[in-house]
């Protein structure tokens, strides 16, 4: 359906127009390469999506919107390292297998990205998706389970 309506709500600040705001909205590799939920990669797809859409209808006002879709991404605490830690040598068959680097993306990576993008230093960048996520094959590691 397409917004007819004048984009002034809480989704959407006064302040993003005045400062030429950015949004960035987190989707996931998961919406663009095949992965093991139908449900989560189409509602990843329409977030690249949105970003695209937005940064369409936005741009004139000075707003830039993009996506952000990381691949699988290793931090303390999170279920690859357990994965890592209960099935070693699964894990270290998926990063071999799934990423020409051999490793699975870092935090750090992302947060990096983040934040380029929301910076004035990404002023060219309009409806993108970025992709972190080391040139990952599969978003899953389903075969290795």
């Amino acid at each position: 359906m397409f917004c007819t309506l004048p984009m002034r709500s809480a989704a959407l600040p006064p302040h993003l127009e005045k400062a030429g705001g950015s949004v960035l909205i987190v989707s996931s590799v998961t919406g663009w390469k095949p992965g093991p939920s139908s449900s989560y990669a189409s509602a990843k797809a329409a977030e690249i999506h949105l970003a695209a859409t937005l940064g369409q209808e936005l741009g004139r006002r000075g707003i830039r919107v993009n996506a952000l879709s990381p691949g699988s991404t290793l931090f303390p605490g999170g279920g690859w390292e357990d994965f890592g830690r209960q099935q070693p040598e699964r894990m270290a068959a998926f990063a071999d297998g799934e990423f020409p680097t051999g490793h699975l993306v870092e935090v750090q990576q992302v947060a990096d990205t983040a934040c380029f993008l929301l910076s004035p230093r990404a002023a060219g960048i309009n409806g993108a998706n970025i992709c972190v996520d080391g040139g990952q094959g599969r978003p899953t590691a389903g075969r290795f389970w």
